[in-house]
């Protein structure tokens, strides 16, 4: 799984924003908010980790967050991109 070349991730005030750039905007209108968590899921799809990978890295960073609680949050915000359209296999 890979995020979509034409998107960039943006912060704005507290949230932050995914937006279509260099022609994404031709298959998507609007943008993707994401909280904090959503951003470091957003990273981990980045930096190539796998479900796992990403729920043990927000393990590391949320100490209240357990391994269950963090592999449902990365299959729903997951969820959410490939339904937007973001991600490609």
């Amino acid at each position: 799984m890979k995020l979509k070349d034409n998107w960039t991730l943006t912060e704005l005030g507290d949230d932050y924003v995914a937006v279509p750039v260099q022609g994404g905007a031709d298959t998507f209108s609007g943008v993707v908010h994401l909280n904090e968590t959503g951003k470091d899921i957003w990273e981990g799809i980045s930096d190539g980790l796998t479900e796992d990978e990403i729920a043990g890295r927000l393990v590391c960073l949320y100490e209240d967050l357990d391994t269950i609680r963090a592999l449902d949050a990365v299959k729903k915000v997951i969820g959410m991109l490939k339904d937007g359209g973001l991600l490609e296999d």
